[in-house]
């Protein structure tokens, strides 16, 4: 299989409809206009049928934890996207449901008029059913095409069962696919296509508040003040962190910290919309520290971990959590993704038999989703961790993994531990509902992992965490002054030990 054609997933065996008015490219999951593969080979089918291109990106009202928050992060980058569009001459038409203006029906009328729809292989959340469907009613030919990482998620092989695994397989593909990567300034097809399609007013974008007030999703979960979404955005927190972040990410990226430090690249959220590509991160990594050079790039030697580029130990680190981390929980989704239903289907046979043997051990503290979610435990470092969840969408990376093994410890099963993660998560968190969500969760409780002496109370063989070790281990006093200054949550009632 070569690159291109492991870029490719064909949905469905129907035809190109030469006589279709116009390429329609479905923008799902890569919402930008640059360093996109979906966009590059929709330009190249509209080229070579000598027909316009359409890009279409809608979002609608009824997507699991539909909030506020998320609306406004991705209508902020079909602004963005909107904008781009007029200057590099694509034709773009973002489409906003509203009561008064529904999406159903929409898709299929614009499928039915193209001679092809294009759309994006995304392994996670709602996407694949979304492209499944409409591959089955139209009788155009629907093409997904993989933007998610350098190397074509199809080129790595079956579902990892660790990042070692997965490494070796990555550095062997990484030059010869970096070689081929997107474009970073498409040009628009030869046709025009700026006639084809219905008008939308496009003044909605400027007043997000008042056009997502009136909308049926969570009010609850408000928007993040100073996080805008949008590919303006996410190049502006690249440059912060190249300066700032990248020159400490070896020693630092797992230090609690305020977000005015800058010890993670704050970019997790753009990557999920697809207002950034992992492409154009990784080149502006390698100009940042020397330039790219192939011959650089290292493979694993008698067991030693080489990193991806010459001796840079930060840039190194970093492209280590931005290419294997990510790709791990790409992969490991693109195989298993209906596996992470429950833990029975998704965790490795020996943790889920330390889980089953531990399951009827008595719990020290026990919650409910209310606690949970309220910030009510009895532990100010969790209590911590779920303020910034709440307040401004994200965990820092360390205490993300002591948040999960806390619930695990404290709920009265795995099970609804499990729920109870993926819940709070996927409302609050900018970056959820990514394979990276499921598989950093699914972590906790022990996937990509191994067993660890000695057996402990609940958790058995799972690797233990705890609020006291991360206190000796890292320097929290700015970090929970920082948290102090968020707005706290509604307050909810504290149990008293042993209430299971």
């Amino acid at each position: 299989m070569t690159l291109n054609q492991a870029r490719l997933h064909r949905l469905n065996d129907q035809p190109i409809v030469k006589d279709g008015q116009f390429v329609l490219y479905w923008m799902q999951a890569q919402r930008r206009l640059s360093h996109n593969h979906s966009l590059d080979y929709a330009i190249k089918c509209a080229n070579e049928l000598g027909k316009p291109l359409v890009i279409y990106e809608g979002l609608r009202l009824d997507y699991p934890w539909a909030s506020a928050r998320l609306h406004q992060f991705i209508l902020e980058g079909m602004r963005d996207n909107a904008a781009a569009a007029g200057k590099q001459g694509f034709t773009y038409w973002p489409f906003v449901e509203t009561k008064k203006r529904p999406a159903k029906g929409l898709l299929a009328r614009l499928a039915a008029r193209a001679a092809l729809v294009i759309t994006d292989d995304f392994p996670c959340f709602i996407i694949p059913g979304q492209s499944a469907s409409l591959a089955r009613w139209t009788d155009r030919a629907v093409i997904a095409v993989d933007s998610n990482s350098v190397v074509p998620l199809r080129l790595l092989g079956d579902a990892p069962y660790a990042a070692a695994h997965l490494r070796p397989k990555i550095h062997k593909q990484f030059a010869g696919a970096f070689e081929h990567r997107s474009a970073p300034k498409p040009k628009p097809p030869r046709a025009d296509g700026s006639k084809i399609i219905p008008g939308f007013d496009l003044a909605e974008l400027d007043d997000l508040p008042r056009l997502i007030a009136r909308l049926p999703v969570d009010q609850n979960v408000r928007p993040v003040d100073g996080r805008a979404g949008g590919s303006a955005a996410a190049r502006a927190q690249l440059k912060v962190f190249l300066k700032k972040g990248l020159p400490i990410y070896a020693e630092h990226r797992s230090d609690p910290a305020p977000p005015s430090e800058v010890h993670g690249s704050g970019l997790s959220p753009y990557l999920h919309f697809g207002h950034i590509g992992i492409e154009e991160i990784v080149m502006s990594v390698f100009d940042a520290t020397g330039g790219y050079a192939p011959v650089r790039l290292h493979l694993e030697v008698a067991g030693k971990r080489e990193g991806f580029f010459g001796e840079d130990a930060n840039a190194n680190s970093f492209l280590d959590e931005a290419l294997t981390w990510r790709d791990v929980g790409y992969v490991w989704h693109l195989h298993r993704r209906e596996d992470t239903k429950s833990l029975e289907t998704a965790l490795p046979k020996w943790a889920l038999a330390t889980l089953h043997l531990h399951a009827g051990d008595e719990r020290e503290f026990v919650y409910d989703l209310a606690q949970w979610e309220s910030a009510a435990t009895h532990d100010p470092l969790w209590n911590a961790a779920q303020r910034e969840l709440m307040a401004t969408g994200g965990i820092h990376n360390y205490l993300r993994m002591l948040w999960g093994k806390k619930v695990i410890e404290w709920s009265k099963t795995p099970e609804e531990a499990y729920q109870t993660l993926v819940h709070l998560n996927n409302k609050y968190a900018l970056d959820g509902r990514n394979p990276n969500s499921y598989t950093g969760i699914l972590w906790c409780f022990g996937l990509f992992d191994r067993p660890w002496a000695p057996q402990r109370n609940v958790l058995g063989q799972i690797r233990y965490m705890s609020s006291a070790n991360t206190a000796k281990k890292f320097k929290l006093g700015a970090y929970l002054d920082w948290v102090a200054t968020l707005p706290a949550p509604a307050p909810a009632p504290i149990p008293s030990k042993t209430t299971a």
